[in-house]
């Protein structure tokens, strides 16, 4: 069993039950899915873009070596394997395994730069962290960093935030710790976590968060 119940959109008693909560049905299931229901329109149009292109560099390479059909079929499982990894999904869902562990300052150190990250790219308007975070705990060995932005406008601001997404994987990745971040289409997307989690603003910087939601918590630490 994992160290905490993984929610999963199911009947509450096969939710629960041994088969479902178990590390390996966590990880395949975060595979399969890599954290598509948290997406929004722009951010699922930039990965499936990615996985296909990436997809069809495998097949490519694989196509000397084996008939169509199971080229095309190994291309892109291991584009989607990449995929999971590089992005972050893979660390997010190993967390629930018991014997996986992250030392809770290294992983407030690297939220501390985060935020700093965040704070530096002027284009970017809006951010916010939710999470045990934005219940005002740091949370234990098994959480991770709970992270929304929100999409500029143009074709500029879906580039660039996607771009930003990916870097900031990486570099989750390479620190080895869990990043759960997303980027909304809109503000007013924001709404979905307000109605189950608590969250904290880290970016509000033309106020757009505050006319939707009204008074709202912000970050103040630097």
């Amino acid at each position: 069993m994992p160290v905490k119940p993984k929610p999963f959109p199911l009947p509450a008693a096969l939710a629960r039950s041994p088969l479902v909560q178990s590390p390996a049905t966590v990880l395949l299931v975060s595979w399969l899915f890599q954290g598509v229901r948290g997406m929004g329109r722009k951010e699922a149009s930039f990965r499936l873009a990615a996985e296909v292109l990436l997809g069809a560099l495998a097949c490519a390479l694989l196509s000397p070596f084996l008939p169509p059909l199971p080229a095309a079929l190994a291309g892109f499982a291991l584009a989607h394997t990449a995929d999971w990894v590089l992005n972050g999904q893979f660390l997010v869902a190993l967390r629930y395994h018991p014997a996986f562990r992250v030392d809770p300052a290294a992983r407030e150190a690297f939220a501390r730069e985060l935020v700093a990250r965040l704070r530096a790219r002027r284009w970017l308007g809006e951010a916010v962290i939710c999470g045990s975070r934005g219940r005002g705990s740091s949370g234990g060995s098994h959480s991770d960093i709970d992270l929304r932005l929100v999409f500029p406008p143009g074709a500029g601001g879906w580039l660039r935030t996607n771009l930003l997404l990916a870097a900031l994987r990486l570099r989750a990745l390479a620190r080895g710790v869990p990043l759960d971040v997303y980027a909304e289409d809109r503000v007013e997307d924001l709404a979905r976590l307000s109605s189950r989690e608590a969250w904290i603003v880290v970016l509000d910087r033309c106020g757009r968060i505050r006319a939707r939601f009204g008074r709202v918590r912000e970050l103040v630490e630097p």
